[in-house]
């Protein structure tokens, strides 16, 4: 996956209170046709900010998911 496609993940996270329920509930089926490489599906489904970020997702989108802090 580029930079880029992690980047639109995070923002449908972001914006899509639908998916990010799902998400919040069972990433991995929330993320099941995501096309992820494993490092990157392993991010998201341990909620990692630092590892999303390094991958090269957004630092603010990342942040300003409401309610992923805590996930």
């Amino acid at each position: 996956m580029s930079r880029y496609d992690v980047n639109v993940l995070l923002y449908r996270l972001k914006k899509d209170r639908a998916f990010r329920e799902r998400f919040r509930s069972d990433p991995a089926a929330a993320l099941r046709g995501a096309d992820l490489t494993d490092e990157e599906r392993d991010a998201f489904v341990r909620w990692s900010p630092r590892r999303l970020n390094e991958l090269g997702g957004s630092l603010h989108l990342v942040l300003s998911i409401p309610g992923m802090e805590a996930h």
